[in-house]
């Protein structure tokens, strides 16, 4: 169930598949377009790491990080309806919910070297958040539902339920945004 509703949320998020229509063409189609392919390779991963068969589970796991540099942890646990508009570069390792997206070299996951750490360790990101290009998210943090994380922010502590989570300056109170002289 889980693979129908990624297609079915990539088919419509994708501009050029709502131009074109959908028909039953247009999702085959869609199996082979690499945000698709990625997807199905974290799901048999994943498929793979709950019925015990952790070296193939890995290996595929592997296979997806040569083929199309997306890494994704096995062990990761992701509801339905992920969506990678640019897989390119995804480092994922902790739990979500349902409308995940991840874009482009955004990384989730503990603070440290996670080969064989615990999911637990990671982040726990609820229903529809959205991770922007560039984003981290370190530790064992929570992010509630609906909430996005803009381009660049590193978010190392829990974040509510519906915000915006954006970068901060690092100018001090007391500078001034005009240059001197």
């Amino acid at each position: 169930m889980s693979l129908a509703l990624d297609i079915t949320r990539y088919l419509n998020q994708s501009p050029g598949y709502q131009a074109l229509g959908d028909t039953p063409k247009r999702r085959v189609g869609a199996v082979v377009h690499h945000q698709i392919v990625c997807v199905i390779l974290y799901r048999l991963s994943h498929y793979l790491y709950v019925k015990s068969w952790t070296r193939l589970a890995r290996t595929v796991a592997r296979l997806n990080y040569f083929l199309l540099k997306t890494n994704i942890s096995p062990a990761s646990c992701i509801g339905d309806g992920l969506l990678l508009p640019h897989p390119a570069g995804v480092t994922f390792h902790g739990r979500a919910g349902n409308d995940l997206t991840l874009y482009a070299v955004s990384i989730c996951g503990p603070n440290h070297p996670w080969i064989e750490c615990p999911v637990e360790a990671g982040p726990l990101l609820g229903d529809r958040v959205t991770v922007g290009a560039r984003a981290s998210i370190l530790g064992p943090v929570t992010v509630g539902g609906d909430t996005r994380i803009a381009f660049r922010v590193d978010l190392q502590q829990d974040a509510p339920a519906e915000a915006v989570v954006v970068a901060r300056s690092m100018r001090s109170p007391g500078e001034s945004r005009a240059r001197p002289g």
